[in-house]
């Protein structure tokens, strides 16, 4: 197929990506996902219900031999608060695939160029594949690809 993607190595033959939030309920989730032919799946870990070991949560759901789970650090207002992010969601979920996200204001909900580097320079020597959501500025990325991400995720 043509129009695959590959990320770190991984072939994907969609490009869509789906995330987990606004979905009245897990089947409605699953239904989406399944419609969508996406691969890659996002998590926000911070909205994750994380007090009970023993409560289900969607990603109990999951096929996680179709998809590509990939979890970000959405909520994260600074770089060492999408660092913690980041390495809580390794814990939960076994990936070291992250979606680097820190976004200060909720109002603008634009991601912060420098908390971003700062956290992908760190989050990429601690082995994790790093997939920044960032503002559309091609200096940026660039810098963002020297410190050793995956690829960038640009914002519209």
């Amino acid at each position: 197929m043509g129009d695959q993607l590959t990320i770190a190595g991984k072939t994907f033959n969609s490009r869509l990506m789906t995330g987990t939030g606004k979905h009245r309920s897990v089947a409605d989730l699953l239904a989406s996902v399944e419609k969508s032919g996406t691969e890659i799946i996002t998590v926000a870990i911070r909205r994750l219900n994380l007090d009970d070991p023993n409560e289900k949560t969607f990603l109990d759901h999951l096929d996680w031999d179709k998809y590509q789970i990939l979890p970000n650090t959405a909520g994260s207002k600074t770089a060492d608060e999408a660092v913690f992010t980041a390495q809580l969601a390794r814990e939960v979920t076994g990936s070291n695939w992250i979606k680097i996200e820190v976004i200060p204001d909720p109002k603008y909900l634009l991601p912060d160029p420098i908390g971003t580097l700062e956290a992908a320079e760190k989050l990429v020597k601690d082995g994790f594949v790093c997939l920044p959501y960032i503002g559309a500025d091609p200096v940026l990325a660039m810098r963002l690809e020297d410190v050793g991400c995956a690829t960038v995720m640009p914002l519209g």
